[in-house]
């Protein structure tokens, strides 16, 4: 075999590895470039962390992936998206998650009103079959409660945390909310990778440890995962590699055990930081 030879298939092997390929992503708002040729490539079972000032052109990249109707409506954008080496260009959230791409977003999108158990399964309800079914339609099943209560259980032991299926959303501390946003993307079967947007924000910090613990449990199981954050310090011990963000630019991709807060945040600003007791 060739060097030539040699060189491609390493190229080959090297693509195949990734589960998510996003490849040379531009995106304009109004004639304002957000995104200019951004790359970004997930390994499976790998934990990326995102990090950037806020404008950076993380959330907006996100949103690329995540197929929010806004990108569509503002002009759709340049460059190329690969899941599992077959390219996609997702029309909506909804196509975005029955591919296997979860979000988890700063803001709770959960139903106060209802257990966590409801919330993890809303829309994917185990039900219960009668004969009335064959007659009056789907809308006469009734719902399974001990096997939506089994599969909470189970969503929630993935995460190793201490979580009550049972407890109304309402009742719940900030941190059990965040682990039932979680918990919910783990019932779907179909999920790889998952989007955790700021996840530690409101956390105390005994709870964001559970998180950061929890993240980790899920990526040895094979899920990967694409770890949004400020706080440096966190996503040094989270993530696998780190992808910086300035102005809708890569600036950097490095290794977390390579590198520290202060140059992170360096390269965030595009100046030296000299005091990093902070981050």
């Amino acid at each position: 075999m060739t060097l030539s030879s040699l060189r491609y298939w390493g190229e080959v092997m090297d693509e195949k590895q990734y589960l998510l390929r996003m490849e040379n992503i531009s995106k304009e708002f109004f004639g304002n470039q957000v995104l200019k040729d951004v790359t970004l490539k997930v390994g499976k079972g790998e934990i990326i962390g995102l990090v950037g000032e806020n404008g950076a052109g993380k959330s907006t990249l996100m949103n690329i992936l995540f197929g929010l109707p806004v990108i569509q409506e503002t002009g759709g954008f340049q460059g190329k998206i690969f899941l599992d080496d077959k390219e996609v260009n997702f029309a909506s959230p909804f196509e975005a998650i029955e591919a296997g791409i979860g979000m988890v977003h700063q803001e709770f999108i959960l139903i106060p009103g209802f257990t966590a158990t409801e919330n993890i399964l809303l829309n994917r309800e185990s039900t219960n079959y009668n004969i009335l079914v064959e007659v009056f339609g789907e809308r006469l099943r009734t719902l399974d409660r001990d096997d939506m209560h089994k599969r909470a259980v189970a969503a929630i032991e993935k995460l190793e945390v201490q979580l009550d299926p049972d407890m109304l959303v309402s009742e719940m501390p900030v941190g059990h909310r965040q682990f039932t946003e979680i918990a919910r993307e783990m019932d779907r079967k179909s999920t790889k990778l998952l989007v955790l947007d700021e996840p530690t924000a409101v956390l105390t910090e005994s709870e964001a440890d559970t998180m950061l613990r929890a993240a980790r449990k899920l990526a040895n199981l094979g899920l990967s995962i694409i770890f949004i954050t400020h706080r440096l310090s966190e996503v040094l011990e989270i993530a696998d590699r780190l992808i910086v963000l300035r102005d809708g630019q890569v600036v950097r991709e490095l290794e977390s055990s390579k590198t520290t807060p202060r140059e992170i945040a360096s390269l965030m600003v595009g100046r030296e930081i000299k005091d990093s007791a902070s981050l």
